[in-house]
């Protein structure tokens, strides 16, 4: 049945990558969006080699409504081929080896701390938290008119050894910093 669900979830993340709207007063609807569009970012992005070990890690930052849905993805799907593995951590020292870096809209001290930590580390950075792109996060969620939508600084993902399908670029609002 969860499966059906999340098909009907990633259609709607489709239509609203194409400009539909939806009820932001929605916390649940806007964090199972949000999860299945971080699942979807997995299949557009290149970790090289360095993507190694059996599990492929979301840590998610920050206690975040985003955490039920990523799990119930991970209980039915596989990113790069692998078991999806959700930890949740309330300091960035804490976490260990993983692939993806939620950053949640109330992680204090902020995104800057994350980037500061990981930007040289083959580690995807999501955040939801103003202007987390310009500071150095790969990617970043975003309501503008309405519209869940994502920003994409491209000169931080290579910095960080990853490579960004063009296929998920034509998507995003593109952000670059010197």
């Amino acid at each position: 049945m969860k499966i059906k669900k999340y098909i009907i979830l990633l259609t709607a993340a489709i239509t609203l990558v194409a400009g539909s709207s939806f009820d932001p007063a929605s916390a649940t609807q806007e964090y199972i969006l949000k999860a299945a569009f971080l699942y979807r970012f997995t299949d557009y992005i290149d970790w090289g080699n360095t993507n190694t070990g059996d599990d492929f890690t979301i840590a998610v930052l920050g206690r975040s409504a985003i955490t039920p849905p990523l799990i119930d993805i991970a209980k039915e799907k596989k990113a790069q081929g692998k078991r999806i593995v959700i930890k949740e951590y309330n300091d960035v020292n804490d976490i260990g080896a993983c692939q993806v870096v939620f950053v949640s809209n109330n992680y204090q001290p902020g995104i800057e701390t994350v980037v500061s930590k990981l930007s040289d580390k083959p580690i995807l950075v999501v955040a939801e938290q103003p202007d987390a792109c310009a500071k150095g996060a790969d990617i970043n969620f975003l309501l503008s008119e309405n519209k869940l939508k994502f920003e994409i600084n491209i000169n931080a993902a290579a910095g960080a050894g990853l490579k960004i399908s063009s296929q998920l670029l034509q998507h995003a609002i593109l952000v670059n910093t010197p």
